[in-house]
């Protein structure tokens, strides 16, 4: 890359970002050259090929400006990792927030090779919406170091909290779905997981919001397993659903969990399908006609505008809304 294109590159960045507002004067050719460490001939060549785009006037008397009215943008990636068509609207508040923050967003899987593609684009920020599963904490530190981080929805990894972030109230979220099942009179609760081995941030996630509510995290009284465990483990789940009492309510990470927790409960254990479901994200799976149950709703337009709005350090949080919760009530004795 030459100087007039690196200098090119960066100022145009800076112009279209908004860090220089329309009608604003920049500084002199001399100032700009001494900040980029190259010669007023470099500079003049870059004002030349930027009055050429519209993002300059130059005048001999008055100097450079950014044209009034000019429309700024500015790029940013969004590594994400929920499937397009399983959350009803968030994809569409996503695009819509970004725009009306004068974003354009450039969605990417969690791959490597996706993520270095998107960061070779040079985005103004980054936002990292997907599991630590999906990849390693490590790799994104190395891939995306420099780069304008703020994570979107849960933060997984273990490595302390992240200097910038929107984040779901996770914590919040686990104690009062425990808590609604416990004030509904059961006393047995079972998580279902994604995982046949628990995350370690989950299972302090778990301990933690049930020691606030004079729970143990895998005791009798709330305890987990896999969906997986249906078929590759059915001694445990025999184990789970042999107890007496067995758990009379569920809880997951996704919608989809419990609904398909719910077949499998019909063909191994049918005097067990009653129990209680509170499920995540209010999808489509938790509005099965005839099969319905409660889940956590998300105002996706709020969410996306906390997003798009915070710009500094610190941690902010999103607490969503539980919806159609009616229990089957427990006699507790």
């Amino acid at each position: 890359m030459t100087k007039t294109e690196f200098v090119m590159k960066k100022l145009k960045q800076r112009i279209l970002s908004g860090e220089f507002k329309s009608g604003q004067k920049l500084p002199s050719m001399r100032t700009l050259g001494n900040a980029y460490g190259v010669s007023t001939m470099v500079l003049r060549k870059v004002v030349e090929q930027l009055e050429e785009e519209g993002l300059i006037e130059s005048s001999s008397r008055s100097g450079l400006f950014i044209p009034e009215n000019l429309k700024q943008h500015e790029l940013c990636g969004v590594i994400n990792s929920i499937q397009i068509g399983t959350m009803e609207n968030y994809f569409e508040a996503l695009l819509q927030c970004a725009s009306g923050h004068n974003c354009v967003p450039m969605l990417v899987l969690p791959t490597r090779t996706s993520i270095e593609s998107m960061l070779e684009k040079d985005p103004c920020r980054v936002y990292i919406s997907t599991s630590a599963e999906q990849f390693p904490y490590e790799e994104l530190q190395r891939i995306s170091a420099g780069k304008n981080i703020i994570f979107c929805n849960q933060y997984e990894w273990l490595e302390g909290e992240p200097e910038s972030a929107v984040l779901a109230d996770w914590d919040m979220i686990t104690e009062l779905t425990l808590k609604a099942f416990l004030e509904a009179g059961h006393k047995r609760i079972l998580f279902i997981s994604y995982n046949r081995k628990l995350p370690e941030f989950k299972r302090r996630q778990f301990c933690r919001a049930a020691e606030r509510l004079g729970l143990k995290f895998e005791s009798p009284e709330f305890q987990w397993c896999s969906l997986q465990d249906f078929e590759n483990d059915l001694p445990r789940i025999k184990k789970i659903f042999r107890d007496d009492p067995a758990p009379t309510a569920a809880f997951a990470r996704g919608d989809s969990l419990l609904y398909h927790l719910k077949e499998r409960l019909d063909v191994f254990f049918p005097e067990h399908a009653d129990m209680d479901f509170i499920g995540t994200y209010n999808s489509y799976w938790s509005n099965n006609a005839g099969q319905e149950f409660a889940s956590w709703e998300w105002d996706w337009d709020v969410f996306w505008e906390k997003v798009f709005k915070h710009k500094g350090k610190g941690v902010e949080y999103y607490l969503p809304t539980l919806v159609k919760w009616n229990p089957k009530k427990r006699q507790i004795k």
